[in-house]
């Protein structure tokens, strides 16, 4: 029995130390693209277009943290929904991260690729993000009562509407 435990170990963390990077190199590359996308679209890097470029990597983030959750949940039905959970936050984490890097490859090839997101002070609020992003993808992963996973949604959208007006607008 204890053989098996740690076989299924070694393979969930070998999904995660596969699927966060991958996922992180892919964010990049879409990022990039939406950059100079944004770019093309709106003649330069004005104020509008920045505020474009933040919506889509913020997009970009949930679609990636959740792509990378759901996968991690197919390669390992068993991974515990903490580490689970921690995957989806590192996957922003090293998403933001590695962003940049491509970034500043595509630029050494020439092209205007605009501003980045990996700042220091916005570091924490990407992992929040990322954290958030995960706990809602196992929600939809792991939630067999769909009536019940739709409340559980709403219950943490209503909870960041709440902490967000106490934080920011108070």
């Amino acid at each position: 029995m204890s053989t098996k435990r740690s076989s299924t170990k070694v393979n969930y963390w070998a999904a995660i130390l596969r699927a966060v990077p991958l996922a992180g190199i892919f964010y990049g590359i879409l990022a990039t693209a939406g950059n100079l996308l944004t770019y093309v679209i709106f003649g330069g890097y004005t104020n509008f277009a920045q505020k474009v470029i933040t919506g889509l990597q913020l997009f970009l983030l949930w679609l990636i943290v959740s792509s990378a959750v759901r996968t991690l949940h197919l390669l390992a039905k068993d991974i515990p929904v903490l580490i689970l959970w921690l995957a989806g936050g590192l996957t922003a984490i090293v998403s933001v991260l590695l962003a940049p890097i491509i970034m500043n490859l595509f630029y050494q090839m020439g092209l205007e690729v605009g501003p980045t997101i990996a700042e220091a002070s916005k570091l924490r609020f990407f992992l929040a993000l990322g954290l958030v992003f995960s706990l809602i993808a196992i929600i939809h992963v792991r939630v067999r009562n769909k009536a019940l996973g739709g409340t559980l949604e709403w219950v943490i959208v209503l909870g960041l509407g709440v902490a967000f007006y106490y934080y920011y607008l108070r």
